[in-house]
């Protein structure tokens, strides 16, 4: 009776009629879960005030860290798993949509340099981010709705100039055109998506591939430089 009742719950939380837990969820795991739950609601409850918008329940674990948060406005059921950081200073900030799940020790970077203030982050609605994942949004990361990403998956919107070999790299400027992962995406762990890349959608990043060019919807592509191996049909 307790599984029903929390399926019920849970379902109405999602606004999702298919929502249904594990029938062998017992009631004693699902009593764990919900003393950790209500604990990080509370954290969650706290780190909102610091936050510019937040549109409902946020989760929060441990040994998160939030800077400029002010510039960061999210939807309902937002989790913030343990040790994620969030550097939102930018000209759009971060724009997290609804039941948004960032795994263990996430890293945001929004901007790079104070000189030349980063775009920003957008997550669409029903998408995780994998544990020890990198979104570095100088030159904006724009992320849809329903996309998978596996774990420790590198997003890098800015390249730096380098084809003066009589100037240091670090003072030849840097080139930004930003990355775009379109709706209902899966990308495989390990994987580095480069500045100027769009994943369309339904496209497929084969685990531990390197995306130097854009991928066509429904595409799974793999390797390093990635290429494409098949279609999904």
């Amino acid at each position: 009776m307790l599984v029903r009742a929390i399926s019920r719950f849970v379902r109405k939380l999602k606004r999702s009629p298919s929502y249904e837990l594990d029938p062998s969820t017992s009631d004693l795991d699902l009593v764990s879960i919900i003393l950790v739950r209500a604990i990080t609601a509370l954290r969650g409850a706290w780190y909102s005030l610091r936050f510019k918008h937040v549109g409902g329940l946020m989760f929060v674990g441990r040994g998160v860290r939030i800077r400029h948060g002010k510039h960061i406005v999210v939807g309902r059921n937002l989790t913030l798993e343990d040790g994620v950081q969030i550097d939102a200073l930018s000209r759009e900030g971060v724009q997290i949509g609804d039941n948004v799940t960032l795994g263990t020790h996430v890293l945001i970077r929004a901007t790079g340099t104070l000189r030349n203030l980063g775009v920003g982050v957008k997550i669409g609605n029903n998408t995780g981010i994998g544990d020890y994942c990198y979104l570095g949004a100088a030159g904006g990361i724009t992320i849809g709705n329903h996309v998978s990403m596996g774990q420790r998956v590198n997003l890098h919107a800015e390249n730096h100039q380098f084809r003066d070999a009589s100037l240091p790299i670090a003072q030849q400027g840097v080139i930004r055109k930003g990355i775009v992962i379109e709706d209902d995406c899966w990308i495989g762990s390990g994987s580095i998506i480069l500045d100027g890349v769009t994943v369309h959608r339904g496209a497929v990043i084969g685990a531990g591939s390197v995306v130097t060019k854009s991928v066509d919807p429904y595409t799974v592509v793999a390797g390093a430089p990635a290429r494409p191996i098949s279609l999904r049909t």
